[in-house]
Parts: structure tokens; sequence; C-alpha cells
């Protein structure tokens, strides 16, 4: 099959690429059922699929082609070798089947279901992005696990970055028999905190693992602490606020065994991990989704149910400073550069947006993916990458400050969790779904990408 005749197939699909971004916010495209509000939580669990409406011919050809990719891999361990053997990274044999490949996954990023908390139309989101090369390799593949022992559990489908390394021996990622620990170099991977451990109905939705602790939260606003280095290490948990709320995100504070916590019911709760207190809480105007804090301490981002982000000052109970203005829609993701001269924030209208703190009126920068919402935003240490990893398929590596080259890494299923090694050697990715093969893959630096 030639170039042309997989144009004229894809041509054949009903599916308008862009019509897929209903401006109609009350209906999750492709499905007739009402879409819940993030802040309702009687709307827990994955994310609705969407049904397909491409014309019989089209539908038959698509299916014949997801029939290699829908099923389990023929690899559980997958390395360079294999891929240059023909495999992908998840496993999957598709040597000379590149084009019923790229006719699948065109399938999935026309018919993916978008949700919107906010009516918008993706269109004139698309149109403010920057031309960005996709085609550079700062990092290249070294080894892949799959199976269920790396699925990588997702209890709600807009709460993502449940993926966490400390080195690039120790990658935690939360399962469904507790949080596990995985070395890719030993190809060895166990259970470091078990669900016996953790309070009853604990239903994790935050994950962080920073300084030798593990820090969790729950769909009851409950907390779970553990360090994990030390033999029987001591463990707390209790909770952090109204039995009805979320705990949405766990970050990282500047200051050595704290964390901050972004609360569903629309507060920031500084924690200190080691006397399992809640130190101070600040109040927002909407549900709180993601914080994080620059180096130094002396800004904060937070996000959440608001088209609007917030610089604040996280030492004067997170005063407010400056709007980060432009997203069309709710943000869940956000991250500060080394320096603390930029910030990252990715948000459902399926974009990330880069702003310099020291004029943040607009955004410096405008990227956009290719299937969905934004969900996981991180720098490398090093401050020359900025990941983004969308709902599903898609991983991207920016080179800043640029940020005219990329990296971008495919799979195939939802991305539970993606991150940085602390030096920047590494990149880690949780796949997680139902369908495709359950994978977690490690990538290394190449020494000198071309420039």
């Amino acid at each position: 099959m030639d170039e042309r005749t997989v144009a004229q197939q894809l041509q054949q699909l009903v599916i308008d690429p862009l019509e897929i971004f209903s401006v109609d916010n009350s209906r999750l495209v492709g499905t007739a059922s009402p879409t819940p509000m993030h802040g309702d939580t009687s709307a827990r669990g994955s994310e609705p699929r969407a049904t397909n409406t491409a014309p019989d011919a089209t539908w038959d050809f698509l299916a014949n082609a997801a029939q290699m990719f829908e099923q389990p891999a023929e690899l559980s361990e997958i390395t360079q070798t294999d891929v240059d053997r023909g495999f992908d990274m998840q496993g999957y044999w598709w040597g000379g089947r590149a084009m019923q490949r790229r006719m699948y996954m065109e399938y999935r990023r026309t018919s993916y279901p978008q949700y919107q908390g906010v009516s918008h139309d993706v269109r004139l989101v698309l149109q403010q992005a920057r031309a960005v090369d996709p085609t550079s390799q700062f990092y290249k593949f070294r080894y892949a696990a799959t199976g269920d022992q790396f699925r990588c559990k997702i209890n709600h489908f807009q709460l993502r970055d449940l993926v966490w390394a400390t080195s690039s021996y120790d990658v935690f990622y939360w399962h469904a028999d507790g949080v596990h620990v995985w070395n890719p170099w030993q190809r060895q991977q166990k259970c470091i905190v078990g669900r016996r451990e953790m309070p009853e109905s604990f239903r994790l939705s935050a994950l962080c693992v920073d300084g030798g602790t593990v820090v969790a939260g729950d769909y009851s606003g409950r907390y779970f602490v553990k360090s994990i280095w030390a033999e029987n290490g001591a463990s707390a948990s209790g909770p952090l606020g109204d039995t009805s709320d979320i705990v949405n995100h766990v970050s990282p504070s500047c200051k050595s065994g704290r964390v901050s916590v972004a609360m569903n019911s629309g507060h920031v709760s500084v924690f200190d991990v080691h006397r399992a207190t809640v130190i101070e809480r600040s109040a927002f105007d909407w549900a709180v989704n993601c914080t994080a804090e620059s180096t130094t301490g002396a800004l904060a981002c937070v996000v959440g149910d608001s088209t609007n982000g917030v610089l604040a000052d996280p030492r004067q109970g997170y005063r407010k400073i400056a709007q980060l203005q432009g997203h069309s829609d709710y943000a869940f993701a956000c991250a500060f550069s080394p320096d603390g001269n930029l910030v990252a924030t990715g948000s459902q209208d399926t974009s990330m947006r880069v702003y310099d703190v020291r004029w943040p009126r607009s955004a410096v920068s405008v990227l956009c993916g290719n299937i969905g919402a934004m969900r996981i935003v991180r720098f490398s240490a090093c401050g020359r990458f900025l990941l983004a990893a969308e709902a599903a398929d898609y991983v991207h590596v920016y080179e800043t400050p640029s940020f005219e080259r990329a990296q971008q890494i495919e799979f195939l299923g939802e991305v539970a969790g993606a991150t940085f090694s602390p030096d920047a050697n590494c990149v880690f990715v949780g796949i997680s779904d139902a369908v495709h093969s359950d994978t977690l893959a490690e990538f290394t630096r190449i020494e000198d990408p071309a420039q």
C-alpha cells in the first residue's frame, strides 16, 4: 500500500479530525450520555470511549488494522534489538504493516473522546500553536516491560501523574495492589507499599514520591505517608479535608519534608510529611487540580477548574501575584523550569502554554498535542527539556527555550504517567489500557543529539 492509497483511505473517513472537538459541553463526543464535571464526585472511573461513525467499507479496513493491536502483545520484554527486528516498544509485531498502523493511529486521533469543562472550539486553540519540528531525537528507547504487573492503575481519567522516579533505577507507580517500584536495569519490580497497609477503601487519586517518602491521596480527602527506604518504615494516614473531597495532586515543596496538596474543594494544603500535619491551608474560588513551586520557593503556580492559572507567593499564604491567561478550558498540570523563569501549564483545551514569570501577561509559547488534553507537564532538572504527556498515545519532549524542536514518542493506550529521572538522563512512561498492552518504558539521553 503506497502513500496515495493511505491518503485516499483516510479521506473516506466521515470523521473530520477537527469535528471531534465539540463545542457542546453537555455531551461527550461520540456518546449519548451527559458528561459529568470533574467536581462531580459521582463520576469517578475510566474515561468513556467514543463510538465510530465511519462507513462500513472503511470501518472493515480499520477493524482489520485494529485486530493487529487490540490484543495482548507478543513480547513481555522489549529492547532496541526487538524494535530493530520489527516489534514496537509495547511488544506488538508490525513489520511490513506500517501503513496499517499509521491508519489505526490516525483513526484513534480522530475518534478519541474529548472532555470539555468549558465549551470551546479547539480549532481556535490550534491556530495559536507554535510550529514545531517533532522529528528530533533527544532520548532513545532502551527497554520496556509489559503485562499486568506493570499496569499503572488510573482511577480517575483526569488525574494521571502516577509515575515518579527518584533515580534512574527506582521508578514508582500505582498498581492495583499498592505502590510498586521498578528497576529497569535489573529488570525487577516489587510492591513496597501494599494495600493492606493503607486505610480501608483507600482509592488513590494522587501520588508523590520524594525524599524517600511516599505520599498518596484518595477520593475521600485522606492521605497516606510512608518512609520507603527504612526497614519497617513508619507510616501514617488521616484526613486532609472533608470525606467528600478529592486529593487531585501532590507535589514536592522546596522545603524538605513538605508537600503541596491540591484539593477538589478549592484548597491548597501545605503538608508536613514527618509530623503528618497540615501546616497551612489556602482557599481558591475553584477546584484546585495541580500546584507547583519554583526551586527557590518564592513562587507557586496554581491551576484548576478555571481557564486562568495563578502565580502566587507560598510564603505569604499563597497570596495571588498574577494571572496566567490564555487557556480555553480547565488545566490539570503545571511545572516551573529549574531557574524559575518559566512556568508551563497543561490544559484540557489540548494545549500547553509556557509563560515567562517576569512578564506573565501572555504565553511566550503555545504547544498543542495530537489527541487530547495535556495531562502531565515536567521540566528536566538540567532545564533543557520540557515533557508534556497527552491523555493517550503521545508523549512530547520539547527543547527549551525556543520550543521549535521536539521528540514525539508514540504509544498505544492511556498515559498514566511520564517523568524524567532526577539527573535528566532518563525518561520513563507508564501506559495503562484495558485494550492495549500495559507498559512501563525507559528512554535514555542521547549524549550529543544533532543540533
